[in-house]
């Protein structure tokens, strides 16, 4: 069974509000047995409204670029801090996109859980 979750919230980027609206998407599988809770989790992130120049100009590096460079240029990126619904926070690394063709607002980027 799986099950889709749509939050809404903010982006910090250390600190600071880096966008005022996000959108949180994340799939749920049980049929993937024997893994932790939030390994059986894929989160992706958009970033709609109000995102600040610096961030937008880093998110359009990781999304314009291919393969290899475009994992470099996300892992030299700190780990963001998601504030969803107004309560929960959510630190998580931005991964490369995987359609690469929309424009920034309606790009999903993958999100990994950061260890930290």
């Amino acid at each position: 069974m799986t099950r889709e979750r749509v939050l809404h919230g903010r982006a910090y980027y250390h600190g600071t509000v880096v966008c005022d609206r996000v959108q949180v998407t994340v799939i749920e599988f049980d049929e993937r047995l024997g893994l932790a809770p939030w390994e059986r989790q894929y989160v992706t992130v958009r970033f709609l409204r109000g995102i600040q120049p610096e961030f937008r100009r880093q998110l359009v590096q990781v999304l314009r670029r291919r393969g290899a460079r475009s994992r470099r240029v996300a892992d030299a990126l700190d780990p963001i801090e998601l504030e969803v619904q107004g309560t929960r926070r959510l630190a998580a690394r931005i991964e490369p996109p995987i359609a690469r063709h929309a424009p920034l607002e309606q790009t999903a980027f993958r999100l990994a859980r950061d260890p930290g």
